[in-house]
C-alpha cells in the first residue's frame, strides 16, 4: 500500500514536469527575429536577427560591447568590461534569450516579431 502511494506520488510529479516543459516549449518557441539592445535601461536599436550585421554599443562612459549577428544568432564579441560574461555567454538566438554586460549596463534581449 505505501509503495502504491509513491508511485502515484512519483506519477503526478512526472506529469506535472512535462506539462510545464512543454508549456516552456511552446512559450519560447516561436521563431526569434529581433534583438532589442538597452544601455543604461533604455531601448538603443532593435536588431533584425535575419541580416547578418555588427553593432556597436557605446555606454555614458565610453564602455563598449561590439556585437556580431549572423546566420539568425547574436553574440558579444568583445567588451570593454573587466569580467567579460558577456563575451563567455555565446551565441543566442531563441525567443527570450539574454545577452547582459552589468559593468557596462548594455543588455541584449531575443524576442519573436
Amino acid at each position: 500500500m505505501k509503495y502504491k502511494r509513491e508511485l502515484i506520488l512519483v506519477i503526478i510529479l512526472f506529469l506535472i514536469a512535462s506539462a510545464w516543459a512543454l508549456g516552456q516549449k511552446l512559450l519560447f518557441s516561436a521563431p526569434a527575429a529581433i534583438a532589442r539592445v538597452s544601455a543604461d535601461g533604455e531601448v538603443i536599436a532593435s536588431l533584425d536577427l535575419k541580416k547578418d550585421q555588427e553593432f556597436l554599443v557605446t555606454g555614458l562612459h565610453g564602455e563598449t560591447n561590439h556585437l556580431i549577428i549572423k546566420n539568425g544568432e547574436i553574440w558579444c564579441e568583445s567588451a570593454s568590461c573587466p569580467d567579460k560574461v558577456c563575451v563567455r555567454q555565446g551565441k543566442q538566438s531563441q525567443n527570450g534569450s539574454t545577452i547582459a554586460c552589468l559593468p557596462n549596463r548594455m543588455i541584449v534581449t531575443i524576442v519573436a516579431e
